[in-house]
């Protein structure tokens, strides 16, 4: 590698860490891609190795087919805009409350390099935000008409509601091209994870006499699993791959803190991410042109903390379904220097109705997500790339319980969510 090369890889690395070490206590949503350049196709890249940040996050074995090795730098900046709405039926409270979450930074790396053009091998490390949710509803007076929630009760509404989740992830990388047409993959995962929401209520009962802690401290936990992936070059044109990725098994989440009667509490909550399973295929026949599409399945419903509900009023997980998702994206070369892209994401929402109440400090319930972007050369080896998202406007509506005075009281709820993300990326090929 070039000395001015080795230079920039070591600042980029430098300024990344700098950089993470201020943005991990706010990140953003649950990530349907990662970078510039993957979000700009809509997050499509099993079977569609585009940049170094993409092919390492949705398929290991497609990094063999990177034309070049690169270290790209990105950011996304994240702003959702959510809403709750509830009302105790034969009551007076109802009311709706708007969230002021902010704008959330969530950064991004990736590195693939292979020893020389007549190695079998490619090597890569990805690092950065693959998921997370922050959000907060303000501290409300109580008074008809008013809100019941956030607080989940009329007596708890006044203290508000927020959360922030963090989910950091390294996957160092190698790929091998077993043959001409074949190239597999593997990587290890490990993860770093914190989960702070108020009330918390994970584990505790919240009907009909809430046991929420209402000041708590946690830390962060430890997980780790592995991901595998292949890709197939027919030599026609086409290329198809597959990703699976382990669930990610972490430590028991721990919390301790005083609930809403100031009793002194210690617990322990497990809470695991999802097995992810993704394949795709993409065309390159067009001139100019490069289109693909995946499918993914994510296994929300078979994972601990998102598998199980509201069980006699004990919420003993998030009540999460598994969905399927689909990224459809295209990519045309404008000139030597300007590339363009467009893309599009639908999937399943994975919260149900009858959950809707467990689902206020997180509602992703967004299912609909545009996308476009391009990548500018500016120098020899060094590309600005730039993406914007508009996820469309999802609601969900359930049913809740609410304690009064001498009774419980049925009511409903409704979340509200669309978000918008801008993206940029800075990489470097030799």
């Amino acid at each position: 590698m070039k000395q001015s090369s080795r230079l920039f890889v070591v600042a980029v690395v430098v300024i990344f860490f700098s950089f993470i070490h201020h943005s991990a206590f706010a990140q953003g949503v649950l990530l349907r891609s990662v970078g510039a350049v993957n979000a700009g196709v809509g997050g499509t890249a099993t079977a569609m190795p585009l940049d170094a940040i993409g092919a390492l996050q949705w398929n290991p074995g497609s990094i063999s087919a990177l034309k070049k090795n690169e270290i790209s730098f990105g950011l996304e900046l994240v702003e959702g805009k959510s809403r709750v709405s509830s009302e105790l039926h034969g009551t007076p409270f109802s009311g709706a409350t708007s969230g002021e979450g902010g704008v959330v930074p969530v950064p991004s790396m990736g590195l693939v390099w292979s020893p020389s053009p007549r190695s079998p091998f490619t090597f890569g490390l990805g690092m950065g935000a693959v998921g997370g949710a922050a959000s907060l509803y303000p501290h409300k007076p109580l008074g008809p008409p008013d809100n019941p929630l956030p607080g989940g009760n009329p007596v708890l509404s006044e203290h508000g509601r927020s959360a922030t989740v963090i989910v950091l992830q390294v996957t160092p990388t190698v790929a091998a091209q077993v043959t001409e047409r074949l190239s597999l993959g593997i990587a290890p995962i490990v993860d770093l994870a914190s989960l702070n929401i108020n009330p918390m209520s994970l584990g505790r009962q919240i009907a009909p006499t809430d046991q929420s802690l209402m000041t708590y401290g946690t830390r962060y936990v430890w997980g780790a699993g592995f991901q595998i992936g292949a890709l197939y070059d027919f030599q026609n044109n086409f290329k198809a791959g597959f990703m699976f990725k382990s669930p990610i098994w972490a430590e028991k989440l721990y919390f301790t803190g005083t609930n809403a009667t100031h009793d002194p509490v210690s617990q322990t909550f497990d809470l695991n991410l999802p097995m992810t399973l993704s394949a795709g295929i993409s065309y390159d026949g067009f001139h100019n042109t490069i289109i693909g599409m995946d499918v993914r399945y994510i296994d929300y419903a078979n994972t601990a903390g998102l598998d199980r509900g509201l069980e006699s009023g004990v919420v003993k997980g998030l009540d999460w379904e598994s969905i399927i998702a689909i990224n459809i994206g295209a990519e045309r070369k404008i000139n030597d220097k300007l590339r363009a892209r467009i893309g599009y994401c639908w999937n399943e929402n994975p919260i149900p109705s009858r959950s809707a109440v467990l689902a206020i400090s997180a509602p992703m319930i967004t299912q609909h997500a545009i996308f476009c972007g391009f990548t500018k050369e500016v120098a020899k080896g060094l590309e600005m790339s730039a993406a914007y998202c508009h996820s469309f406007q999802a609601h969900l509506t359930g049913p809740f319980t609410a304690q009064v005075p001498g009774s419980t009281v049925p009511g409903s709820v409704t979340n509200s969510l669309s978000a918008n993300a801008v993206y940029a990326n800075l990489s470097k090929k030799w």
